[in-house]
């Protein structure tokens, strides 16, 4: 299920979002580094992946993080708000995705 071109958060900043392609991925993948060795290796690509949709703030271009410093980075300036409106946007797509797959069963 594609994910929404926007979301407005309730502090008035606007995301504009992106999928992150299987180019992407590996960029991210590759940007983990030893993150990827871990049993938390999961969890930090799909964190990851989650922040790294956020292609604009506000109108203004947000660049493809190419390294986890900049994952972090770019975490931070989204804030928790921020984060917890990406994590709603994500679950709402899952769950979309698991109501398709139970209508074919």
């Amino acid at each position: 299920m594609p994910i929404p071109a926007e979301i407005t958060l309730e502090d008035g900043r606007k995301f504009t979002l992106k999928e992150v392609d299987p180019g992407d991925m590996l960029d991210l993948i590759e940007a983990a580094g030893s993150a990827m060795s871990g049993a938390s290796a999961g969890a930090w690509l799909g964190y990851a992946q989650q922040i790294a949709t956020v292609s604009e703030i506000d109108d203004v271009p947000v660049p493809f993080p190419k390294t986890k410093e900049e994952v972090k980075a770019l975490a931070r300036r989204l804030g928790n708000s921020g984060v917890v409106a990406l994590q709603k946007v994500f679950m709402a797509d899952q769950e979309a995705v698991s109501g398709v797959e139970a209508a074919k069963n």
